[in-house]
């Protein structure tokens, strides 16, 4: 035992420790700044564990933490509103950006000619955050229906969205639902990539109450093929005329529009 007396308490002691001999590694704070709970792995022995859990246990230095928390607090930013909001030059954030990338925290989405960055799973772990994706992965449709609920809820005619719906049954749902002022309610379907699909999800909204239905497209080549298989599809043209194609460029342009910016 030895003495390590201080102001409360002078006559404290704590037993004398062999320096040659291997110690238990203390509990090191969790990444945020401020956050309560504490993980007890040492950084030597998240190493240990591989690369990638390391990143993801390891704290990020500041550029890259202002970064995330503005991705994850305003996610329909495209990347020139935050060269806007955050203070710091153009080349630093694009180096900030690529790091986040590099990583596999961010993901570019390019959207048209508007760049998004997709917060992953991983990112929202290490900020201590809940993920809001559906799934335990970082999920690229689930990302673009929290995209497409910020950018038409701000609509004048929109009272309020609801992102996957079910329709009834437990194999069939809806990507988002926009309850408008005047009663009536609008189905959104985002189609980013595959389009086999299409036809058969144009028909489970049939009968279902919608006064339109949008299939919410990532370009404009993926909209022409989109209303090309749904018109030749065989639908009454009574369906067909609620039936509306767009981009998320025209979201974009509707918010600038609109003046209206992304708000957490």
């Amino acid at each position: 035992m030895y003495r390590i007396g201080d102001n409360d308490n002078p006559f404290r002691f704590e037993e004398w420790k062999n320096l040659s001999e291997p110690q238990r590694a203390k509990p090191y704070p969790g990444p945020i700044g401020g956050a309560t709970e504490k993980c007890t792995a040492p950084p030597d022995a998240a190493t240990a564990k591989g690369p990638d859990q390391a990143k993801i246990q390891a704290p990020l230095p500041v550029k890259e933490m202002v970064l995330a928390l503005d991705i994850v607090t305003f996610l329909a930013s495209t990347y020139r509103e935050r060269l806007k909001r955050i203070d710091s030059s153009v080349s630093e954030l694009q180096e900030t950006r690529r790091d986040l990338v590099n990583k596999r925290l961010i993901k570019e989405v390019w959207l048209g000619k508007v760049l998004l960055l997709a917060p992953t799973a991983e990112l929202y772990a290490i900020l201590g955050m809940k993920s809001p994706y559906r799934r335990n992965v970082c999920d690229f449709h689930s990302f673009l229906i929290l995209v497409a609920a910020k950018l038409i809820e701000p609509s004048p005619v929109v009272k309020y969205v609801k992102p996957e719906v079910s329709l009834g049954d437990s194999s069939s749902t809806v990507d988002l639902i926009a309850y408008l002022k005047d009663g009536n309610r609008w189905a959104y379907e985002i189609i980013h990539k595959s389009v086999t699909n299409v036809s058969a999800n144009a028909a489970k909204l049939q009968g279902k109450g919608f006064s339109q239905m949008v299939f919410l497209c990532t370009d404009f080549n993926i909209k022409q093929r989109v209303w090309a298989l749904i018109r030749n599809a065989g639908f009454a043209p009574e369906f067909l005329s609620t039936v509306r194609c767009t981009i998320f460029s025209s979201l974009f342009r509707q918010r600038k529009q609109l003046k209206l910016r992304d708000t957490p």
